[in-house]
């Protein structure tokens, strides 16, 4: 019975991948913010347990009452944000978008922060987060004539040549995260290369055995280590990008290089990348993903620990 769930959910999902993607191919990308928006008003209606359950955990989270407005109207404009944004990509990387409607969605500040740290010809790791379309920020650099490579997991939901042939429709080098130790070895090769290698850094681990158990926003969960891991092996820069507004386009910043204490352990690293992920995200809270599983499913955890 589990397994036929588990079955049943896949294929909700795959159906719901396949009628968004067939709704914007109708109305184009340039209707991502308006569908976005109507879409998510339903979503965040009809799911019910799943919205009680994150109101009630980001209400603790942030010292507030459960029932206070304001946090039912910052999860409201989560599920917009993440709507609107997962709209643009599937349309985005389903057909050719043209080049100046899609810059038009997208300020990127701290640019002047790439250069130097390209210029010692190790590459450069820019670690994102789940807030917002962050993919306008690596079509950006690809179209100012930087060679992105982009580390992309294969959801189940998607076709299997989605990305794949959809990231160079604008010049970008796709890189599957799914593929493992392959994986990680096109990453050390795109950053020998001289590449800025886009990474999200909240991507979340399956188990405790595939990550770092560490407290991420108010929660002991499981945090991959692959960006700290690959900046040690490579000692390439790694400098954050983070969205820091939504309307009328997105904003995003980037950050300069983060720099490691000396003889800092793995741990140590990714600890420090998680608290600069979290400093963000309670910033800038309503452009989060917070009812996406890799948060809601674990359980808050206790404030003495």
């Amino acid at each position: 019975m589990h397994e036929f769930r588990r079955w049943l959910r896949r294929w909700q999902r795959r159906l719901t991948f396949l009628v968004m993607r067939q709704l914007l191919r109708g109305f184009g990308f340039a209707s991502a913010r308006t569908l976005g928006r109507w879409l998510a008003a339903i979503q965040f209606r009809l799911s019910l347990r799943v919205r009680r359950n994150c109101q009630r955990d980001l209400a603790k989270l942030l010292g507030l009452p459960p029932g206070d407005p304001r946090v039912r109207e910052l999860l409201l404009g989560s599920y917009r944000a993440t709507l609107i944004a997962v709209l643009e990509a599937l349309a985005m990387f389903d057909r050719r978008q043209d080049d100046d409607l899609l810059q038009a969605r997208c300020e990127v500040a701290g640019m002047e922060h790439l250069q130097p740290a390209l210029a010692a010809g190790r590459g450069a790791i820019l670690l994102s987060t789940h807030m917002g379309n962050g993919a306008l920020v690596a079509l950006r650099l690809a179209r100012d004539g930087w060679p992105v490579s982009v580390v992309y997991r294969q959801a189940r939901m998607m076709s299997e040549e989605f990305l794949e042939r959809g990231l160079p429709l604008y010049g970008i080098e796709g890189i599957r995260a799914n593929a493992g130790i392959h994986a990680y070895s096109r990453m050390l090769d795109a950053l020998r290369r001289g590449r800025i290698v886009f990474m999200m850094m909240d991507q979340g681990a399956r188990a405790a055995r595939d990550g770092i158990v560490l407290r991420f926003l108010g929660k002991d969960m499981p945090v991959a280590a692959g960006p700290a891991q690959l900046a040690r092996h490579s000692q390439a820069p790694l400098l954050p990008q983070f969205a820091v507004a939504s309307d009328p386009a997105w904003k995003f910043t980037i950050g300069p290089p983060v720099q490691r204490g000396p003889g800092s352990t793995l741990e140590a690293d990714v600890e420090q990348l998680v608290r600069l992920t979290e400093r963000h995200i309670l910033k800038y809270p309503q452009l989060w993903s917070w009812h996406h599983r890799r948060w809601r499913k674990f359980p808050l955890a206790e404030a003495s620990r």
